[in-house]
């Protein structure tokens, strides 16, 4: 259930872009202020075949494994069909070792059909394959030494060694919206990756998962939600907006593009309003209070998008971490 105190985290951004390139530096420049601010989680995510570069997540993971301290490592998400469970399971448990236990893992289907098929799982595949991978996946970072002949994996007396920092096992987020996603959130994976739709709709998926929390036979008290939510915080509300156009909605204009359903063409602010948290601290506060009270345990704040320079994201990121977190923590 809804923790007392929330947690918070920075979703750090991967994509290159021709106005500002990706550099792993300025990544870890954002990681190093974040630990003195005390975030809580550095969120990372996957992505394939994107033209101006995408690095993926378990390169970028183990590099600030070595370069943090105290921060939760988080994907957000991973594309679980396209991996094999036990060789996923060997990567999820080097990397809790490396961290000394700081890692999570968000999970999805995911939706665009060439980071599915150039992986040879056919759209058709991917619940079974989810299902069946996660199943496995957690049963090996248990410790578990067993025969498996599924429907999408086969093999004999396969086992991890060593186990995981994490007993039992690295913690498992599923996301989405739809019932059946809400579903398998609550009986698959150990939190939900809530989708951020307005607030009053977002109530009623929170809800829909405990009460799946509950239908599955799992303590509510054990479960969480996480958001991640888009946004900047400025000194003033027109600044927050400029900081972020075109950048924030060219990313929403390229996920119409690879077949996100949420929208049918270029968003506006209008459009989006009830979903980004973009003004000054004080703005960004009042949004986050209703987010708290709605039963959101921890929210990831991604400010940088692709293009984006440098010195504005930190800056949103220090006055986020020094004037609105200390409201909620």
């Amino acid at each position: 259930m809804p923790q007392e105190n929330m947690e918070f985290g920075i979703y750090l951004n991967q994509y290159g872009d021709d106005r500002a390139d990706f550099e792993f530096d300025a990544a870890f420049e954002q990681a190093a202020l974040m630990e003195d601010l005390e975030y809580n989680i550095a969120a990372v995510g996957e992505r394939h075949f994107y033209e101006d570069g995408f690095y993926e997540p378990f390169t970028f993971l183990a590099a600030l494994g070595g370069r943090t301290d105290a921060l939760t490592l988080m994907t957000n998400i991973l594309i679980l069909p396209v991996y094999h469970p036990i060789h996923l399971a060997e990567r999820i448990t080097a990397l809790d070792h490396l961290t000394n236990g700081r890692t999570e893992w968000g999970v999805s289907l995911g939706y665009r059909e060439s980071e599915l098929v150039n992986f040879g799982v056919k759209m058709d595949n991917r619940v079974g394959r989810f299902l069946e991978s996660i199943s496995v996946t957690k049963r090996l970072l248990e410790g578990d030494r067993f025969d498996h002949n599924g429907n999408h994996f086969q093999f004999n007396d396969a086992f991890i060694r060593p186990e995981p920092v994490q007993n039992p096992c690295p913690r498992f987020w599923g996301g989405g919206n739809a019932d059946i996603a809400i579903k398998r959130a609550a009986y698959r994976c150990d939190g939900f990756t809530a989708a951020v739709t307005e607030p009053e709709q977002l109530r009623k998926d929170i809800e829909r998962y405990y009460d799946a929390v509950e239908e599955a036979g799992k303590d509510p008290n054990e479960a969480e939600v996480t958001i991640m939510v888009d946004g900047f915080v400025g000194e003033t509300t027109d600044e927050a907006y400029s900081a972020l156009e075109p950048y924030m909605l060219d990313l929403h204009e390229k996920y119409i593009k690879w077949g996100n359903p949420e929208f049918d063409r270029r968003p506006t602010w209008e459009d989006i309003e009830d979903q980004i948290l973009v003004g000054t601290d004080a703005e960004v506060a009042e949004k986050v209070e209703v987010y708290r009270d709605i039963g959101v345990d921890n929210l990831i704040f991604r400010t940088q998008f692709p293009g984006m320079e440098q010195q504005p994201t930190l800056e949103s990121i220090q006055r986020f971490g020094e004037d609105v977190m200390p409201e909620f923590q």
